[in-house]
């Protein structure tokens, strides 16, 4: 009896159409350079903004639906122009550390943030966060790539292609001056 009873449950369940999962091609940067003052919430140098005017140009025909920053100027400063380009409104999420980690985003922002991606179903989402934000947002997503990002560094792009949930292909490729 319990034989049948989970085959007619298995079978209700195939015959039930499931969601279609869109894919979501997800761009994801670190913040321009930025200045050393003030230290709390530094704005972009000119050599920063310079980079965000470039990070436009190349995305510029990628069809950006949704712009995602952190709380930080330095974030929404390097998406500006490109939401600007794209009619986007930059949605900016508060970023918590870690309890265990100070200097690691905790896993409840990582959470708010991936949560906030996959909402964008056939989609392409600019994020632009930090390095110590954009690699477990990666993983997060299922990302086949876990990179580390230099500190010193603001010319890496990511390009992350969701195909189903929790599992991505990540493309790694620079941008922009490289100095």
């Amino acid at each position: 009896m319990k034989f049948i009873a989970l085959f007619v449950l298995a079978s209700v369940f195939l015959l039930v159409p499931q969601e279609e999962f869109k894919p979501i091609t997800v761009y994801l940067v670190r913040h321009a350079e930025r200045a050393d003052e003030p230290r709390q919430d530094p704005p972009l140098t000119e050599k920063g903004t310079a980079r965000a005017q470039e990070l436009a140009r190349i995305l510029g025909n990628a069809n950006i639906k949704a712009v995602i920053t952190s709380q930080f100027s330095r974030t929404k400063l390097t998406a500006e122009p490109l939401a600007k380009q794209a009619n986007v409104a930059i949605t900016s999420i508060s970023l918590s550390l870690s309890p265990s980690n100070p200097r690691m985003i905790s896993e409840q922002s990582t959470a708010e943030v991936a949560n906030k991606i996959l909402e964008r179903g056939g989609e392409s989402v600019l994020v632009v966060g930090h390095s110590n934000s954009i690699p477990d947002v990666i993983k997060k997503l299922g990302g086949d790539l876990s990179p580390a990002i230099d500190e010193k560094k603001f010319d890496d792009l990511f390009v992350v292609t969701v195909y189903a949930r929790g599992k991505a292909k990540v493309a790694h490729v620079k941008y922009g001056s490289g100095e």
